[in-house]
């Protein structure tokens, strides 16, 4: 039998592992913008979207801060993929 503490961080690092891929696909479809792989970037992105969302929903069960870092992480992905950092796309001053 698994103690409760070894269940936690197990709990806690699949968590993280989810984070860390949610953000890496955000980045990913972020940087892959005009290339050929662009379609394939975005639906990993939403398939990871799902998946953190889904994590976040399982994690409201659990320990109670454990859904504040998959929010957050669900913010950033959403943040990442549609913010535009680039100055060549901006509109002129008037």
């Amino acid at each position: 039998m698994i103690s409760w503490q070894t269940q936690g961080l197990i709990v806690l690092c699949g968590l993280g592992g989810i984070h860390a891929l949610g953000l890496a696909a955000a980045v990913i479809a972020r940087l892959s913008v005009g290339s050929r792989c662009q379609t394939f970037s975005q639906n990993l992105f939403l398939v990871c979207l799902a998946i953190v969302g889904g994590a976040t929903i399982v994690a409201l069960g659990l320990w109670p801060p454990c859904w504040l870092a998959s929010g957050a992480t669900l913010c950033v992905m959403v943040l990442t993929a549609t913010s535009d950092f680039g100055r060549s796309h901006r509109a002129p001053i008037v």
